[in-house]
C-alpha cells in the first residue's frame, strides 16, 4: 500500500525528531555550508576571513578623523608602559587578514595592531587629491598613530606594505625597529611584474585589468597568479578562488591605479634613496628564487625577489629565520 505525500513528510519530520540535537545541528551547518559554498563562495571567504582573525587573538577596531576617515585594523593585546608596540602593514590589495597566522606566533606581551592601509580592507578609500603613493600612505600611517595614542612601534611590512622602511627613515623617533618581509624594490634582476610593465611600457601599451596578473578577474587567473607568486602551492578549491576574486573585484579599479603609481621608477627606488636614514636597528627577510630565508643584519642587502609569497601559510614556513631570532631582535628594540 503506498503512502501519500503528508504520510512521508510526516515521517520525514519523525525521523529528524528522532535525530541527536547534536547531529541535527551539524547536519544543519553542513547543509548551510554547502549551500553557501555552491551560491555563495565570497560569503564564505569572508567567514573563513572573520573566524581566522579571531582565533588570532586580534580584535576588529576602526578609528575615526575629524574628517570622516576611517581607518580599520586588528588589535590584540594593548599597549604598556615603557614597551614598543608592532605595526604591521599588509601588501598589494591585501588587508589585516593577511597577518592572522602571524599574529598567532608572535609572544602574547607583545601589543600587536595589523592595519589596513587606505583603499584596502575596511579603511576608507583615499580622498580626492590625496597622494595615493608612498608618500601619502607615510602620512596616514602617522596620523593613525597619531589617532591611536602610539608613540612609537616596531613596523614590519610585506612587499607594498614596506612603507615600513620608508617611515622608519622619515620618522626616525615614532620607529624602534623596522622588519622588511619580501620589500618591493629595485633588484639585480627584475620580477615578472616588472618585466611585464617594462614592455608594456615599451610598447606604449598600459597595463589594465584584463592584462595585470596581480589583478585576477576569474578562479583561473588568481590560480595563475598564486602560482607565480608563491613557492609553497597547496590546492584551493576553484569555489573558494572564485569567492576571493569576487570580494578583491570591488577595488580592483583603485588598485590598477595605486600599482601604476608604485611602478614608477621613482617609487621602487625610494628604498634605496632612504636606506642611510634608517637608525633604528632593522632586518630584511626576502624570497630568493624559492629557496630559505636570507636574512642580513642590515637593510642594504638586496637580492633577487623571484618568488614573492603572498598567502601567509608560504610566508610562515619562510619566516622560519625571522621567528626563532625574534625574541632577541625584540628585545633589543625595546631598548
Amino acid at each position: 500500500m503506498s503512502l501519500s505525500v503528508t504520510e512521508l513528510l510526516y515521517g520525514s519530520f519523525l525521523d529528524l525528531q528522532l535525530l541527536n540535537p547534536a547531529s541535527l545541528m551539524l547536519a544543519t551547518a553542513t547543509a548551510v555550508t554547502s549551500l553557501i559554498y555552491f551560491m555563495c563562495p565570497r560569503l564564505l571567504v569572508q567567514m573563513y576571513f572573520r573566524v581566522a582573525v579571531m582565533w588570532s587573538g586580534m580584535r576588529l577596531k576602526r578609528v575615526i578623523d575629524n574628517k570622516g576617515f576611517t581607518f580599520f585594523y586588528g588589535e590584540r593585546g594593548h599597549p604598556k608602559p615603557g614597551q614598543t608596540s608592532m605595526l604591521l602593514l599588509h601588501g598589494f590589495s591585501a588587508d589585516h587578514f593577511m597577518w592572522a597566522s602571524i599574529v598567532q606566533y608572535l609572544p602574547s606581551e607583545i601589543h600587536v595592531i595589523a592595519l589596513d592601509l587606505p583603499g584596502h580592507g575596511f579603511t576608507s578609500d583615499p580622498l580626492e587629491g590625496d597622494d595615493i603613493g608612498f608618500k601619502g600612505q607615510l602620512q596616514r600611517i602617522k596620523q593613525f598613530l597619531d589617532l591611536v595614542g602610539i608613540d612609537k612601534c616596531h613596523v614590519t611590512g610585506v612587499s607594498m606594505g614596506n612603507p615600513s622602511r620608508l617611515f622608519a627613515a622619515s620618522f626616525q623617533d615614532r620607529v624602534s625597529a623596522v622588519t622588511m618581509c619580501c620589500p618591493s624594490m629595485k633588484t639585480p634582476e627584475d620580477g615578472q611584474l616588472i618585466a611585464l610593465y617594462r614592455a608594456a611600457t615599451a610598447r606604449g601599451i598600459s597595463l589594465t585589468l584584463d592584462t595585470c596578473p596581480l589583478l585576477p578577474q576569474t578562479a583561473a587567473d588568481l590560480q595563475a597568479m598564486l602560482r607565480v607568486v608563491c613557492y609553497y602551492h597547496s590546492f584551493v578549491p576553484s569555489q573558494i578562488l572564485k569567492g576571493a576574486v569576487e570580494l578583491r573585484k570591488e577595488r580592483n579599479n583603485f588598485y590598477l591605479q595605486l600599482l601604476h603609481k608604485l611602478l614608477l621608477e621613482e617609487s621602487r627606488s625610494a628604498l634605496e634613496n632612504q636606506l642611510d636614514k634608517i637608525i633604528c636597528p632593522s632586518q630584511v627577510v626576502v624570497h630568493v628564487s624559492g629557496a630559505e630565508v636570507a636574512a642580513e643584519e642590515s637593510p642594504n642587502y638586496i637580492m633577487p625577489v623571484l618568488y614573492h609569497a603572498v598567502d601567509m601559510l608560504s610566508t610562515m614556513i619562510s619566516l622560519g629565520t625571522l621567528l626563532k631570532s625574534y625574541q632577541q631582535f625584540w628585545m633589543e628594540a625595546a631598548k
